[in-house]
């Protein structure tokens, strides 16, 4: 059990930091390495599907039923999510991407025993981006 607990904490970490690339590469400008940043995220996760063409349905499916994500991963798939949704040329993919971001961000809002102000600051942040 202390060794899956150690697994999933030395990954969680590893996400974070990869978030944390994108995110700068991102205010940079630097959109192609935070595009690769993404997709190394993604083989992380071991999540071969493009999520943006995915419904709600076949994604939540697709994360929780064959990849087994936790509610933390999952929230940090979400924050990715809108990172892509930030990069995105077309406003159409840039707001399917934000509305799957804050699904995500509200089924594990509702799942989790924990407050994250966070969390609560990113739903904000889609909710104005979505309105």
């Amino acid at each position: 059990m202390g060794i899956e607990k150690d697994f999933l904490m030395r990954q969680l970490m590893l996400l974070f930091e990869v978030i944390h690339k994108i995110i700068r590469h991102r205010k940079k400008g630097e959109s192609e390495e935070a595009e690769e940043a993404i997709q190394y995220f993604y083989e992380c996760l071991k999540i071969d599907e493009n999520l943006e063409l995915l419904g709600i349905e076949e994604m939540i499916s697709l994360l929780v039923e064959k990849k087994g994500l936790s509610n933390e991963q999952i929230e940090l798939l979400a924050f990715v999510l809108k990172e892509q949704g930030e990069l995105h040329a077309e406003e159409d993919g840039r707001l399917t991407l934000f509305r799957k971001a804050y699904f995500l961000l509200q089924k594990v809002d509702r799942e989790s025993a924990q407050f994250s102000m966070d969390r609560q600051m990113k739903m904000e942040e889609l909710r104005l981006y979505l309105n």
